[in-house]
């Protein structure tokens, strides 16, 4: 039981904390990435941003909201070259309240999870067919136990990205609309240094609150047989996943921007190398006619 215990608190602090943690993290390098090969990294941050920001720091003021926080100041939008912050919740709480301090983690992750909900609800406003191979793929993907709902987050991934992508949805006109508008959306739901920060002082609390909840659900299957822990295990496990397959919506448009700006800086170089050979091969003529 000792061992089902703490493999099942990792499990779920895998599918939430960790999940949410590490795909925040993974929007935010592939964002920064794109913004290095775009070039002109702050031009395309400002355009992006006057559509992406305001929904990243509408997710955080939402969730002070929730948690009891108030709120003190709130910048949806600003162009500030010298810090080069965009948007900004300043909100205050009662450390000592422990339902408020939990709440810091979820402000802070906030845009991650709400973001990827905006993308989802554009999708099924814009591109209902999408939207439901989306779904389709979500369903099929935590079907399955524990293991079997890791690997389901990678197919689901995969077939979210075929169901999104597909060629029979850019015939659809509503769809040229949502690309422009999940593309702005993706670059910025991603993790700032603050917003981690911010998460970081909840953490310790989430994981006090599944390690007492499973602490109880183990003895009373123990003492019961009733499977408590399995089921919560489960629950929480498939609640997880659904959660981790929407977070990739995010990742994979940060990714088709990465792949667009790569290809585009490759094409740039060989055509500069192009340039520079011919004007080497020029200038190796021009020497040779005068000499």
């Amino acid at each position: 039981m000792v061992g089902a215990y703490f493999l099942s608190l990792f499990l779920q602090l895998l599918f939430t904390v960790g999940a949410i943690t590490v795909f925040g993290l993974l929007i935010h390098f592939a964002n920064k990435r794109f913004y290095k090969l775009s070039g002109g990294g702050r031009a395309v941050c400002y355009v992006t941003g006057v559509i992406g920001t305001p929904i990243h720091e509408s997710a955080h003021a939402l969730m002070c909201l929730l948690f009891g926080h108030k709120i003190t100041e709130i910048k949806f939008f600003q162009i500030d070259k010298e810090s080069g912050v965009l948007g900004y919740v300043k909100h205050t709480y009662n450390p000592r309240n422990v339902y408020q301090q939990a709440g810091n983690f979820f402000i802070g992750v906030a845009p991650v999870l709400l973001g990827n909900a905006a993308i989802l609800l554009l999708l099924f406003l814009l591109a209902r067919p999408a939207f439901d191979g989306v779904s389709a793929a979500v369903a099929e993907g935590i079907s399955g136990g524990a293991v079997e709902s890791v690997t389901g987050v990678f197919v689901a991934t995969g077939k979210s990205f075929i169901a999104v992508f597909s060629p029979l949805n850019f015939a659809h006109g509503p769809f040229w609309l949502f690309l422009p508008l999940a593309f702005c959306i993706a670059l910025h739901v991603d993790l700032s240094p603050a917003d981690v920060k911010c998460s970081a002082l909840g953490v310790l609390i989430i994981v006090a609150a599944f390690a007492a909840l499973d602490l109880i659900c183990a003895l009373l299957q123990s003492l019961s047989g009733i499977p408590a822990l399995s089921s919560v295990t489960d629950g929480v496990l498939k609640a997880g996943a659904t959660m981790t397959c929407v977070m990739t919506l995010s990742l994979l448009f940060s990714l088709v921007l990465l792949l667009f700006a790569g290809i585009a800086r490759l094409i740039s170089k060989l055509v500069g190398k192009r340039k520079k050979r011919a004007a080497s091969e020029k200038e190796d003529t021009d020497d040779g006619v005068r000499s």
